[in-house]
């Protein structure tokens, strides 16, 4: 990554935005779209607010009432974090003994972590130790071996709770690469830096969307927390610059009971 900077995001919108006064946002509200809770203020009433769920992404979209496509957005990558097995494997540890044969191995083939792609070489590790739990697991059940199948799962939930991905190995893979968009030409790619923003390492990227009406910002800020990742997003104008500003102010990352667990 690159050199740390600590700049608040707020000083850095009224610097290119000549000091627009703040605006009211609305409560705190708290959303647990991935293990890892995130709360914010959200933008005032004239940003009217959208549920998002496409492309692997969990959030939410504010609009901005007649301003031509500008909007600010939050979200958790979702599909990222599902990569995550424990709950699953928790999950079925506390259903096994309720579920029959036939429902115990098709839930057992569910636990499995996905393969493709992999974020990391830790993570490759550590899927092939959950795979061969699994299959310890599904021989001993065949086998009539229930204490054999217990410790298994209980193997399989030790071998997830080992990993937990970083930020350097997860920005890689939902950083903005316009080569990886159905519109490349769309986005220019304008500057890039690691920072501290709601209290916790980010990486902030200011570039250009070029849409059918008008150029407009596009900043985007990555943050990992407890191995799950989130974004802010602002699509506009510099005089809107502010009000995301200090939407990323409010951003806090509660502790959440799942994740006070691990």
């Amino acid at each position: 990554m690159r050199r740390l900077l600590a700049l608040p995001l707020a000083l850095l919108a009224a610097a290119g935005c000549g000091g627009t006064a703040s605006v009211k946002l609305g409560p705190a509200e708290t959303f647990n779209w991935v293990a890892q809770p995130l709360a914010f203020s959200p933008p005032p009433s004239k940003w009217y607010r959208q549920g998002d769920n496409g492309g692997g992404l969990l959030g939410v979209r504010f609009i901005l009432t007649g301003g031509g496509g500008q909007c600010i957005s939050v979200y958790a990558h979702r599909q990222l974090a599902e990569r995550d097995r424990r709950e699953a494997i928790a999950r079925l540890i506390s259903r096994r003994d309720s579920l029959s044969g036939r429902e115990f191995l098709d839930e057992l083939s569910l636990v499995r972590p996905r393969s493709e792609d992999p974020i990391s070489p830790r993570e490759t590790v550590t899927a092939q130790a959950i795979n061969d739990a699994v299959d310890r697991a599904m021989r001993d059940h065949f086998a009539e071996q229930p204490g054999f199948v217990a410790a298994d799962l209980d193997a399989a939930l030790r071998a997830a709770s080992s990993y937990q991905p970083t930020f350097a190995e997860l920005l890689p893979h939902i950083r903005l690469r316009p080569e990886r968009m159905q519109e490349p030409w769309r986005w220019k790619i304008a500057y890039e830096r690691d920072t501290t923003l709601a209290g916790r390492p980010a990486f902030a990227s200011d570039d250009t969307l070029f849409t059918p009406e008008r150029p407009l910002l596009y900043r985007e800020i990555f943050w990992v927390v407890n191995g799950c990742a989130f974004k802010a997003v602002f699509q506009g104008t510099a005089a809107n610059l502010p009000t995301f500003a200090q939407v990323v102010d409010s951003i806090q990352f509660p502790e959440g009971a799942d994740v006070a667990a691990n």
